[in-house]
């Protein structure tokens, strides 16, 4: 797949649209599901999201985004929000069994929030990069240390996630018809 096809593919869109482009590269790249080296980065990744979901459950942030993003203007995890989700990381959620829908009607809100937080085990990187001042301001800084340090390691390992995917992507043959 040539570059720009492939930015396209990942990038460009409705939130709804690289929903639909993550299920269908779900569905057409080949082996994905069976390859050993992805899967054991898929764990990996799982595990360091985890780590991070309890930390992040441990500070309160799930009921204080939440209530934040139902406030006028939908707060950091505005509807804006959802356009920081790309495909590849749409996909990574997929691989992982997260069952994602979009809420098209959520107003001011991200359509990927729930009631208690991020339908999200794996979350855009600018959401794991941001930190609010209601959450700068309220967090312990251990707390917040230890939040950096999850993410961190939550973000390096879906930077090799999405290279390898990327790399799949790349080697589809010139013209042949891309999975979506």
């Amino acid at each position: 797949m040539d570059n720009t096809r492939l930015l396209q593919t990942c990038y460009d869109g409705t939130p709804m649209d690289k929903l639909a482009r993550a299920r269908a590269l779900l569905a057409g790249l080949p082996a994905m599901e069976h390859d050993p080296c992805l899967q054991a980065e898929l764990q990996q990744l799982r595990r360091h999201a985890e780590l991070l979901d309890e930390q992040m459950r441990a500070m309160h942030l799930g009921p204080l985004c939440s209530g934040c993003a139902a406030q006028p203007g939908g707060g950091c995890c505005s509807a804006f929000m959802a356009g920081n989700s790309d495909a590849l990381q749409l996909l990574i959620n997929l691989l992982l069994d997260v069952p994602l829908a979009f809420d098209a009607y959520s107003g001011d809100s991200c359509g990927f929030l729930g009631p208690r937080g991020c339908r999200f085990l794996i979350k855009p990187i600018f959401c794991l990069n941001y930190n609010c001042s209601h959450i700068l301001n309220s967090a312990d800084p251990a707390d917040l240390t230890l939040l950096y340090q999850r993410s961190g390691a939550v973000l390096s390992c879906q930077t090799r996630i999405e290279t390898s995917l990327i790399e799949r992507l790349r080697r589809l043959p010139h013209g042949s018809p891309a999975p979506f």
